[in-house]
């Protein structure tokens, strides 16, 4: 298949490196929370890649993030680096929380990407405050919040697209419906037949996209995003998808009916976005080889320099989480 590219060159490899870098990052911390060498708890994204990819693609520089617990591609697309994900996994005093985490609860605000809360749902009203405190500055900043289906049956969700919807905040409240919350499939979790018909009920638009196939997403959330600031609202984007492995690495995910897993297998994101690469003529076999190659290396070096990094003193673990005084 032939096709014109709506996505140019350097942003269609820029989205495929940003989905390698994530898997290959989760792939590592795999083993090693398997190996006993990382305490926290590791929430992979692997399967359902392409969302976080495909909406920090079409951001722009100035906006705001409220990453979801398995959204390592929202951090390697805003810049954060293979090499500070592991500090932070691998609890070095030299990572985001300085040794004090080893887990998902971290961000670079630098960068537009807010800590990450357990509680899931209670990062949308931090994310659409934010939105709305930039823009009463006079900046063009947009929002991009996201939540899993089972985070959307919490309070917070609603209350922040109310909120949102009432104020006109221009946030894309992005739900990622891996047709599981933990164990509870979705039809145990809403009577509605899709997500995105909870719109309506806040007066505000609401979209359904494919949420493994990261070309058309970008597509998508690009002209939801031109228009949204021109036209300050916020928006529901309900992306379908299934994470490949359990909750967590101490989940087993056996409730996950095999046929099931073997059907979305078929829609890897990673291999989508390299055959639409491919179609495009953007680049040949041989480069998309060397790109995962690189990609490889810079995993590999960058858990190896976190490893020789320190770990915290005991006698400082304090430091910057009490305020002085």
């Amino acid at each position: 298949m032939n096709r014109k590219a709506d996505i140019s060159k350097d942003a269609a490899l820029a989205m495929l490196r940003c989905m390698l870098l994530a898997r290959r990052i989760e792939e590592r911390m795999v083993r090693l929370y398997h190996q006993g060498q990382i305490f926290g708890g590791v929430y992979t994204g692997i399967g359902q890649e392409a969302i976080g990819t495909a909406t920090t693609s079409a951001a722009g520089p100035d906006d705001l993030f409220a990453p979801c617990i398995r959204d390592m591609t929202v951090h390697v697309g805003r810049g954060t680096t293979a090499l500070t994900i592991f500090r932070q996994f691998l609890g070095r005093v030299t990572g985001p929380t300085r040794g004090r985490d080893g887990n998902v609860h971290y961000g670079e605000i630098e960068r537009g990407v807010f800590s990450m809360i357990s509680h899931l749902g209670a990062m949308l009203p931090v994310v659409t405050g934010g939105v709305m405190a930039r823009r009463r500055l006079g900046r063009d900043t947009i929002g991009f919040a996201y939540i899993g289906d089972g985070g959307t049956s919490t309070g917070d969700f609603h209350e922040a697209i109310n909120f949102a919807a009432v104020l006109d905040v221009p946030v894309i409240f992005v739900v990622e419906n891996n047709q599981f919350a933990y164990s509870t499939p979705t039809s145990y979790q809403f009577r509605c037949k899709n997500l995105v018909e909870r719109a309506a009920g806040y007066g505000i638009e609401g979209f359904t996209a494919d949420g493994n196939d990261a070309w058309a997403l970008r597509e998508l959330v690009s002209k939801l995003a031109a228009k949204m600031r021109q036209q300050p609202r916020p928006v529901l984007l309900v992306c379908e998808t299934l994470r490949m492995r359990g909750h967590g690495e101490h989940d087993d995910a056996s409730y996950i009916p095999r046929e099931l897993l073997a059907a979305w297998a078929k829609r890897d994101p990673i291999a989508l976005l390299r055959e639409r690469i491919t179609q495009a003529q953007f680049a040949t076999a041989t480069e998309l080889a060397a790109l995962e190659q690189a990609v490889q290396t810079e995993v590999d070096e960058s858990y190896q320099q976190a490893l020789n990094d320190p770990l915290p003193d005991a006698a400082t673990l304090t430091e910057g989480v009490y305020a002085d005084g």
